[in-house]
Order: C-alpha cells, then structure tokens, then sequence
C-alpha cells in the first residue's frame, strides 16, 4: 500500500468515527477512536481499488450487517469496492461501538467522572448526586439510540432529531442496575407521538416487532394519529424480546 492510499484511509478513518491511527504492519491502516473500543485493520482488497476490512472481535457482526450489502461479507473479513463503501462501514462499526454494549456505560462513567472531578461537593448531597446521574446517563443513553438507530425513528424512519425521543422499554426508575439503564436494547428511538403511546402502555410490540395497540385506542383514534400507516419496528433484536416481555407485562394496557 502506497503513502497515497494509506493518507487517503486514515482520512476515511478520521472523517468515520475513526480518529486515531494505530501502529502496526505497514501493509495494514489500523484505525481505533477514544470514543469506543472497536478497532478497524484496512488492506488491499482482491483488485485494484477494494480494500478488506477486519474490526475487532468485540464488534457486533450481526448488527453491522444489518442494512449493507451482504456481499461485502465474507466470514470474519469485508471487502469493499471503493472508498465510498469502505467510509459507509467504518461509520456504522463506529455508530455501533459507541452504541452497542458496554459502550454507554464506558462514556457514562468517563462523563460522570469528569463532573464530579470538576464538581466534588455534589457528591455529598445524595439527592443532588442521583439526579446529576440521571441526567448525563439520559444524554448519554439518547446519544446511543440517535446512533443505533441510525437518527432515525424506530417505527417512521422520521429524521428530525427534534421530534425523536429516547424511550426505554424498562423505565429508568425500574431498571435494577445501570447497565439494564444503559442497554440500548432496553429502549426505541420513537417520535414524539409513538413515545408517548409506548411510555403510556397503549401500544407495545410482538416478538417480531408487530404494533400491538391496547384495547383503550378506537379504530377512529388509531386513524386520527396515524398509526395505521406503520405496521412493525424497522427491525428487532432478539436481546430486545426480554425487556419487551416485561413492557407487554408491566406497562401494556390490553383492554
């Protein structure tokens, strides 16, 4: 590989969610960030102008696969076509590391800690300290879902990050630990409208993501929202199925 092509792959990198070059074969760009953990080691592909990307194991491969091209993926290595491919699968790795677990929770803790580092007295007011918690951990937590979800709703595709709102399946205040909290399988990028149904328990989902709408909602209010345009979630995970049980169980209103 060429000065040329590898300045051309850090740019890629950088402009992707990988910012920082890393030290290894000169025949290989290894690129990481400091905002996930995930790695990316870039070479030349099998004729001129394809590169084979390999990230790090603790990428979701699954996950990535989701929405790109199944042809670029070829066992455990992805080989592209072009730059453009390669910066569209460097920023959804980076979209991923960052969203997908323990990603929240490592820049939670980094955030919470830079607070507190700069404000120690508010550790000493238990109420003060809960609710600084609560707060960096929902920024934190919406920030993940954007992510994950591509900026878009959960159910329209709606892009106007003004109207989204992140809504947990477990609410926060019944989650058990920060982790459940933090699991951006615990939560739906949702329109304003949806997120209210769905916080309400007036419409939850199946196992394959099907709208199941509670007894209260008529046929003419269903109509009125416009909930009859939207079927399904753009897509589930099965890690979704055990909070969504507990939203069917605990928030649903059936009838």
């Amino acid at each position: 590989m060429n000065a040329l092509d590898r300045s051309l792959i850090e740019k890629d990198g950088y402009d992707n969610g990988f910012e920082i070059v890393l030290k290894g074969d000169p025949a290989v760009v290894s690129l990481g960030s400091s905002l996930h953990s995930v790695t990316a080691d870039i070479s030349d592909g099998s004729h001129e102008g394809a590169y084979v990307v390999r990230f790090s194991g603790n990428l979701n491969l699954p996950e990535l696969k989701r929405g790109l091209n199944k042809e670029i993926f070829k066992n455990e290595k992805i080989e592209v076509w072009s730059r453009e491919l390669l910066g569209v699968v460097l920023k959804r790795a980076a979209e991923l590391g960052i969203s997908l677990p323990d990603g929240p929770m490592r820049l939670y803790k980094e955030r919470l800690n830079a607070y507190f580092a700069q404000n120690p007295n508010e550790r000493l007011n238990t109420e003060r300290e809960q609710l600084v918690k609560q707060r960096i951990g929902q920024d934190v937590y919406r920030d993940a879902l954007m992510k994950y979800w591509k900026g878009s709703c959960a159910i329209t595709a709606i892009d106007i990050p003004e109207m989204l709102r992140a809504s947990h399946i477990k609410a926060w205040a019944d989650c058990d630990n920060d982790s459940d909290r933090l699991n951006v399988y615990n939560g739906f990028l949702l329109s304003a409208n949806y997120d209210a149904l769905f916080d309400k328990g007036l419409i939850t989902f199946d196992s394959k993501g099907l709208i199941i709408y509670s007894g209260r909602l008529s046929k003419i209010q269903i109509l009125d929202i416009g909930s009859e345009k939207y079927k399904c979630l753009r897509w589930i995970d099965e890690r979704h199925l055990p909070f969504m049980e507990w939203h069917r169980e605990h928030v649903f209103i059936k009838e």
